[in-house]
């Protein structure tokens, strides 16, 4: 039992009740005139004195017709904290208990509703922060690599069965031709793995979000680009220089990506102990960043501040933006940063031109060498642990096909063959181990 919607005052609550029981412990307290399942039906909710809680709308899923394989009731009742906990509490003294974080996904899962992969999926969608984010996690709760990794299951199977067969009833070793289509299957199925698992970067990208961040020296307009990607007033602007004292982060969408904006303080050397702080703070954000915009005020030739800032991002992923465009150039870039940097991107945050074409650039900086994962139709590993299945896999199948090649037994093969289908195995949830699937589903929120 679980409140399945946010804690708080709302419109709606929604409560959920899962198991072999659920339906007679719902029917002590809600009497509907006509009980069918998947169709909602309005009624009291009433104590066990008889007591009227609230008008309520009750849903009864039958097993195995429910997201957790087994009976399941929801209750939507006014979103009162008060009526909440008191629904709660009733139905908590009738014998139900508090549902684990993540507990309704783990039965689903348990039931062979979902595999491990939609279920992982189930948590990047309550996640999600983007509208791109959310359509890669309903694919995958849809089963989209679930259906692409079982092919690959299959042949390998295949393949594995032929050698098994050949060793059992064949005295004579395998003909070379045969390892030959052998090593090709196998390699075949390892160029797939291989790209599933470098789709992880993407992965990476669209579940953790990336972070970039804006220097530069004192007074270039920093802040105004800051504030102007957000679309919102958050950073100070002043013309005084060293305003910014602190780095502010403010999360936003670009391109799809979860994007932590940070504006850091204008990088110098002073004795201001507060700006001395902030501008330490500046490189350790610099540090962490996926990509740093370096502004430049294009109304002001290069200077030795500019070049103090640049030398410290050197061999840093980097974007260069030339601000105040709407002012006389009088910047001169030196080519080495023009090389290093990228072509610049001309704004004038004050006027507000430029801003589209510095956020396509930094969608295209942010994808560089990822475009060839965009397409879902090829499938995308999300974290950690299925990046860590497929690349066990991956090198089981390297050693397989190495064996193969080198004429050695077919029992060296099977062996790396079998690892690699455990590993498969592993990623859907096929074989499981109960710390990894606590470890997963404790990071569900209670309610899912």
């Amino acid at each position: 039992m679980a409140l399945a919607t946010p804690v708080g005052r709302s419109a709606v609550s929604l409560l959920r009740l899962s198991g072999s029981q659920a339906q007679s412990l719902i029917k002590r307290f809600f009497r509907p005139v006509n009980w069918v399942p998947r169709r909602a039906c309005v009624g009291n909710f009433e104590t066990a004195q008889g007591e009227v809680l609230d008008q309520v709308l009750v849903t009864w899923f039958q097993a195995p017709s429910s997201y957790t394989g087994e009976d399941l009731c929801e209750i939507g009742c006014h979103g009162s904290p008060a009526v909440v906990e008191s629904i709660l509490g009733e139905i908590l003294g009738a014998g139900a208990r508090l549902a684990r974080p993540g507990e309704f996904t783990m039965r689903a899962f348990l039931n062979g509703r979902i595999d491990l992969l939609q279920a992982e999926a189930v948590r990047d969608l309550i996640e999600s922060n983007t509208r791109f984010q959310a359509r890669v996690a309903a694919e995958q709760i849809g089963g989209r690599l679930s259906r692409l990794l079982d092919p690959l299951k299959e042949e390998l199977i295949r393949i594995a069965s032929h050698l098994e067969t050949h060793l059992e009833f064949v005295e004579d070793e395998v003909e070379p031709e045969v390892r030959e289509r052998l090593c090709q299957a196998l390699g075949e199925v390892a160029s797939q793995l291989d790209h599933l698992s470098k789709s992880f970067q993407l992965g990476r990208l669209l579940r953790e979000g990336c972070q970039v961040s804006i220097c530069g020296r004192p007074n270039v307009g920093k802040s105004s680009i800051f504030n102007a990607l957000l679309t919102e007033e958050r950073a100070i602007v002043t013309s005084h220089p060293g305003t910014t004292r602190d780095a502010v982060g403010e999360l936003c969408e670009i391109a799809g990506f979860s994007v932590r904006l940070v504006d850091t303080a204008g990088i110098r050397t002073t004795n201001d102990p507060v700006e001395r702080l902030g501008v330490e703070r500046s490189h350790s954000e610099i540090e962490t960043s996926d990509l740093v915009l370096f502004v430049l005020d294009g109304s002001e030739s290069f200077g030795l501040l500019d070049e103090a800032v640049w030398e410290g991002l050197r061999g840093r992923p980097v974007q260069l933006v030339r601000n105040k465009s709407d002012l006389e150039r009088r910047l001169e870039i030196p080519s080495e940063m023009e090389r290093d940097a990228g072509k610049e991107v001309a704004v004038s945050a004050l006027v507000g031109t430029g801003l589209a074409e510095l956020r396509q650039c930094l969608g295209e900086r942010l994808l560089d060498g990822l475009e060839s994962f965009l397409d879902l139709e090829s499938g995308m590993v999300t974290n950690v642990r299925q990046k860590g299945c497929v690349d066990e896999a991956l090198n089981h199948l390297v050693r397989s096909e190495r064996a193969l090649t080198e004429g050695l037994s077919e029992e060296f093969v099977l062996y790396d063959l079998r690892k690699a289908l455990d590993s498969l195995g592993e990623l859907t949830g096929e074989i499981t181990v109960d710390d990894i699937l606590e470890k997963i589903f404790s990071s569900f929120c209670i309610g899912k």
